[in-house]
């Protein structure tokens, strides 16, 4: 006789070695929505906001095909950690995640206030990220790396206490528009990701923000103030730079008037030899993210301003802190499992294949 292992019983063999390869930092909380999987939460806003979720644990968001698109109120110190994006179907980089099915918010929306400040959000997709009103301005230090940002928007009365410091936005893919003028950003660094929309940091009261080894795709208003800008791939949108130090950018095609007054100073480029099809790989052949990776003799290699004695590739796969590829994020996963579909019901053992990697 034999007995068939069914989705569930497949899904619930696969977390528990999940599980198993995870080092337990405070307590480690897992959210589920697959029916029938016990998980201690089966949406983020449930975990969030129990009493006994507290400062400093950690939220495993499991992978499903059903998005979590709830609203969450982020006013804990939490590390929340999804399994990445772009894992499946056209233009993905599969083979990442041996279930592919993402960590996915469709539209769901991040609202923080300043009780969050040092949360942590890596390997989430799809999401907003709101402040919660002009008193959460006050929320510093928040890093956000690996995750596919829907969009950040954040609105807040100029006036009101509106300061965030620290905040670190790190490999991430930023299809929507990013940033508001009317906060104040300070010591903000913004690295290695990709940006498809408007990115607006332009406040007069910014101060000492770090805008470096980024693609940005959008031809609109993008705005900075009071940043250092380097090693960025941009298009010929409407750039404006007050009080900022740009250096060692490239511009695909003829610079806009923002940024024309830079080419040819300090290791910054433009005009019609920057395309494109000189500069990155393309879609064809990779994946959604993957297309942004420099092409073979790019005009962009090894020619980033120059930083303790390396000279590293211009976007946002330069730096030896580069981007990752469908944001995986930086913790043990197992990306292969073989279960046998069926065992003999006196079977004493199970062969099973597991390999994973550390992702660091």
């Amino acid at each position: 006789m034999s007995f068939k292992l069914n989705f569930m019983q497949k899904q619930i063999l696969f977390t528990a070695f999940l599980l198993l390869s995870l080092a337990a930092s405070a307590k480690i909380w897992r959210v589920n929505n697959n029916p029938g999987v016990a998980a201690d939460f089966s949406t983020i806003t449930a975990c969030v906001a129990s009493a006994s979720v507290l400062n400093d644990d950690t939220v495993h968001v499991e992978g499903s095909a059903t998005a979590y698109n709830n609203n969450v109120t982020l006013n804990k110190r939490l590390v929340i950690i999804g399994t990445g994006y772009f894992l499946s179907g056209a233009n993905s980089n599969p083979g990442l995640q041996a279930n592919s099915n993402n960590a996915n918010l469709s539209g769901g929306r991040f609202f923080y206030d300043s009780l969050a400040t040092g949360s942590v959000l890596m390997g989430l997709d799809n999401f907003t990220m709101e402040n919660n009103g002009a008193g959460s301005a006050g929320a510093d230090n928040i890093t956000i790396t690996r995750c596919r940002i829907a969009q950040l928007t954040l609105f807040t009365a100029v006036g009101t206490g509106n300061i965030m410091a620290g905040w670190s936005i790190t490999k991430c893919y930023i299809p929507g528009n990013f940033g508001n003028g009317n906060y104040v950003l300070q010591n903000w660094t913004i690295t290695n990701n990709v940006f498809g929309g408007l990115v607006l940091m332009d406040n007069s009261g910014n101060l000492n923000n770090l805008v470096r080894n980024n693609v940005f795709r959008f031809n609109s208003n993008t705005a900075f103030n009071n940043a250092y800008f380097a090693n960025n791939i941009i298009i010929p949108a409407t750039f404006t730079f007050t009080n900022c130090v740009v250096k060692n950018n490239t511009c695909i095609g003829n610079a806009p008037a923002g940024f024309a007054p830079f080419v040819g100073t300090n290791g910054n480029v433009a005009g019609v030899i920057y395309t494109d099809a000189n500069i990155f790989q393309g879609l064809a052949g990779n994946s959604t993210d993957g297309q942004w990776r420099l092409a073979v003799g790019s005009q962009a290699i090894a020619s980033g301003e120059t930083l303790n004695g390396e000279t590293p590739d211009r976007g946002a796969f330069g730096t030896n802190d580069p981007y990752v590829l469908s944001g995986i994020p930086a913790v043990p996963t197992i990306y292969s499992l073989t279960v046998p579909a069926t065992i003999a019901s006196n079977a004493t053992t199970m062969p099973i294949t597991i390999s994973t990697k550390s992702n660091n």
